[in-house]
């Protein structure tokens, strides 16, 4: 017998802490918790300082969008707040970020984002003034097994599905979480927005790096960066064979699959197969190179401890986030560290990026492909 908390279960007089963007998502979250009869309190984040509007109004946690929240809670009734939360943001999202570019890696600050920040930082502060629980406008489930361990399960919506970025939350904060979206797709959340007369009803959602202007990353970095204007981290570009074949004017300009953007001329397709941060190297191949049957993980963070991952089948592994999955073995080799064989390979495994494993709609592990 399993019972759901998406947002289902008794109110119990309970408070909830609801993270409000000032988007659709997390105001039509913020409604239903009302409705259902909780405590709701709601939260926008200031994370970091917008570079203009027109950039604050595509994306979230800037000053901007707490005031698209500030709108919607007062027409909920229900008190709503604005926590600065920068200086953590900068170190535990924004430094991180450049860090792994600079060693030549591709991150997915979104996930470290809702670990360290909104269920570290975020979570420590609304404790602390006595919520019981924190709410997100996530596309994912949280169901309570019959043993009493909080899952975390995919969202009902496929093409909105978001438990890949959930991955590295505790399990305990987990089971102080409600996703009140989880079994509702988009259309019917855009549909209860307009019910509800909320004035974010229409409003776009962001598909960018929040604190990236334009989605230009190169740009963030050059801007941030001296090094990668004086040519200090340029190096050379060398095929399959070794051969130096051209070259670049910076290593973490490139991430592992890329085609565009190589400067090499015509000629035969070629892709980044592999990056050499101490040489400076970018290696380039045919296609084919980007394939692989086994890959590890580290920084490990197991939601599901019943399993054993000892070699066995079974399991599905998402490697970016519109990943379809694929059928994976798995073997744990240290308390940080697995292994995964996958029966058919997979293609561009980006060191920095997320490996999420799902045993069918569950997850039950992640970690950072190494």
């Amino acid at each position: 017998m399993t019972k759901s908390i998406s947002g289902d279960n008794s109110p119990d007089q309970k408070s909830v802490a609801v993270l409000m963007s000032g988007g659709v998502d997390s105001s039509v979250a913020a409604a239903l918790l009302v409705e259902k009869g909780y405590k709701v309190v709601g939260f926008t984040l200031k994370l970091w300082d917008a570079e203009d509007e027109e950039h604050a109004r595509k994306v979230c946690c800037t000053t901007v969008m707490a005031k698209d929240a500030g709108r919607v809670c007062a027409i909920l009734g229900i008190p709503h707040y604005t926590i600065d939360l920068r200086e953590d943001f900068r170190r535990e999202v924004i430094e991180r970020f450049e860090r792994e570019y600079l060693a030549g890696r591709t991150p997915n600050p979104c996930v470290h984002c809702n670990s360290k920040v909104k269920w570290g930082r975020v979570w420590e502060k609304v404790k602390a003034i006595g919520l019981d629980w924190i709410a997100t406008g996530h596309y994912a489930q949280l169901v309570v097994e019959a043993n009493g361990e909080t899952t975390l399960r995919q969202g009902i919506d496929q093409t909105k599905d978001q438990s890949y970025f959930l991955w590295e939350i505790p399990q305990e904060l987990l089971a102080r979480t409600m996703f009140p979206l989880g079994s509702l797709s988009k259309d019917e959340v855009r549909d209860l927005a307009r019910k509800l007369n909320l004035p974010v009803a229409e409003k776009e959602e962001s598909q960018e790096v929040c604190f990236i202007p334009r989605d230009d990353y190169r740009g963030w970095l050059k801007s941030r960066h001296p090094e990668l204007h004086d040519g200090e981290l340029a190096g050379e570009m060398v095929d399959e064979t070794g051969k130096s074949i051209g070259k670049h004017d910076g290593y973490p300009f490139f991430t592992i699959g890329q085609r565009k953007g190589l400067g090499l001329g015509g000629g035969r397709k070629l892709f980044v197969t592999h990056i050499e941060p101490l040489s400076r190297k970018v290696f380039v191949g045919p296609e084919e190179e980007l394939s692989h049957h086994e890959f590890e993980i580290e920084g490990l963070n197991v939601l599901s401890p019943n399993f054993a991952f000892n070699g066995e089948n079974g399991y599905t592994v998402k490697i970016r986030y519109r990943d379809a999955g694929h059928s994976a073995k798995l073997t744990r080799t240290t308390n940080n560290r697995m292994v995964i064989r996958v029966e058919e390979p997979v293609r561009s495994l980006t060191p920095g990026q997320s490996a999420v494993l799902y045993k069918d709609d569950r997850v039950i592990a992640g970690g950072i492909i190494c």
